[in-house]
């Protein structure tokens, strides 16, 4: 009988569509990156999964005049990887995409069938909320974990945990324009640098002439290994 339940049971879980929550970049919405998004893949690549697109709440941004900005964190200083960071904003969104993977559990979808990554801000808040999810001993790992053009502060909170917890993360796919002037494709190497160090299966790609953007080709490399992650057919090469 147990034996008739753990297979049902698998069963169940093969069933269940993966999902994958994308996070926006700095002044970005959820409706905007799922527009952009959208706009790179096939259709039949972007429907192969179900997509969850949360938006950042409305907070005064510091390198914005203080102004009211969709941002997932503050930044106070500048933005290079030196400047401290502004951890109770950012505990604030982890915590908000932490409650969308639980919902998504709740409702059956298996921590193993959920994807967290994001485009710049969004990226650094992927690495953030994988840093307090497998932090918790208690939770079964994620299925993957992506984040394209994005750093963290040198003195990120989410270093202590990762050096903690990064055996049990999932592998993690990163990726950053080559000619990225904006988010320098350095500070993003050095954050990939000192994740696999703690021990995180992760892997590096920079982008041939890509700026701060997302390109098709880097988002079809995304959807490979979306799919070899969440068990979906995928084609060879990553």
């Amino acid at each position: 009988m147990r034996r008739a339940l753990m297979a049902s049971l698998a069963t169940t879980a093969s069933s269940v569509r993966p999902l994958v929550i994308m996070l926006h970049g700095s002044g970005d919405t959820g409706r905007g990156v799922e527009a952009w998004v959208s706009s790179l893949l096939p259709r039949d690549e972007f429907k192969a999964f179900d997509w969850e697109f949360p938006t950042a709440k409305i907070i005064p941004y510091t390198l914005n005049g203080g102004a009211p900005s969709s941002v997932w964190y503050d930044r106070v200083g500048g933005f290079e990887p030196r400047y401290p960071e502004q951890t109770p904003s950012v505990e604030r969104s982890a915590k908000q995409v932490l409650d969308v993977i639980d919902a998504a559990v709740k409702r059956g979808v298996p921590p193993s069938k959920i994807a967290v990554g994001g485009f710049s801000m969004g990226g650094n808040l992927a690495y953030q909320t994988a840093a307090r999810y497998h932090a918790d001993a208690s939770r079964p790992p994620l299925g993957a974990i992506f984040g394209l053009s994005c750093y963290m502060t040198d003195d990120s909170k989410a270093h202590d945990l990762i050096a903690k917890s990064g055996a049990a993360w999932p592998p993690v796919y990163v990726a950053h324009g080559a000619a990225d002037d904006f988010i320098l494709p350095q500070w993003g190497r050095a954050t990939f640098d000192r994740v696999k160090g703690a021990g995180v299966d992760a892997f590096w790609r920079s982008i041939p002439g890509a700026r701060h953007e997302m390109t098709s080709p880097e988002m079809a490399e995304v959807v490979a290994f979306l799919k070899g992650r969440l068990n979906l057919p995928a084609a060879d090469g990553l």
